[in-house]
């Protein structure tokens, strides 16, 4: 089953330049598929259970300006034990200018553990053919110097840890590339990021490209990835 939602992007949602900033767009996408879940998901069945993100990889074919007419399209690809997939269009008059790759797992909040997708999920959300299925990465091993990020209060959702798309405000921290330059992200959830003062970011450079890492003091990871520049 395919879910779609329209958006016209508002200007508090985007940077000093008029350019939608990533963290937004990440949380329009949350958006329709939490629409999604409302409609295909049994309450009852769900109430001891939480969707968490894994992974993102998106790709970015045109800048998103303020003003701009947005339909998000998501739909599930693919659910095997403890993944689900998930792929999301972005279109602008029409056309695609948009895609992602999305995994989540299922957060079983007795057991405080992933668990695997039962059956009852699988047949309600269905199986679509991919529009995207991300890219294979290579990371740099080669970060320069740890960079302090302080945590703000805004960071933290009601659940008491930085909230997925906040993650992008910490990776902005220590990334040259400008929301409007950005021809693919990929993100990574390690760990929560909990009752943390600062965390420290460490980027590697390599041409047109940027591996990242969130770390602790101690080293502990709490997500990395990479950003790629479009070429403009």
């Amino acid at each position: 089953m395919k879910t779609s939602k329209e958006f016209i992007i508002e200007n508090f949602l985007t940077n000093s330049d008029g350019y939608l900033k990533m963290k937004y767009l990440l949380g329009l996408m949350f958006e329709v598929s939490f629409d999604q879940a409302d409609k295909l998901e049994d309450k009852n069945l769900m109430k001891d259970k939480r969707w968490i993100v894994y992974s993102w990889d998106i790709k970015i074919n045109e800048p998103i300006k303020a003003r701009d007419k947005l339909k998000i399209t998501t739909f599930a690809i693919d659910m095997k034990r403890f993944y689900a997939n998930r792929n999301f269009i972005i279109e602008r008059d029409g056309e695609t200018i948009g895609l992602a790759f999305c995994s989540f797992l299922l957060f079983d909040l007795n057991k405080m553990r992933a668990i695997k997708i039962p059956d009852f999920l699988i047949k309600a959300y269905g199986k679509e053919e991919p529009a995207y299925i991300g890219k294979r990465q290579k990371y740099s091993k080669n970060f320069e110097e740890a960079q302090k990020i302080y945590i703000r209060k805004n960071d933290i959702d009601i659940n008491g840890h930085v909230n997925n798309a906040s993650y992008m405000d910490l990776i902005r921290e220590i990334s040259d590339i400008k929301d409007q330059d950005i021809g693919y992200i990929n993100i990574v959830y390690k760990n929560e990021i909990r009752d943390k003062n600062f965390v420290l970011g460490e980027i590697g450079k390599e041409e047109n490209e940027e591996s990242y890492r969130i770390i602790s003091e101690d080293g502990k990871i709490y997500t990395y990835g990479k950003i790629g520049r479009r070429n403009v």
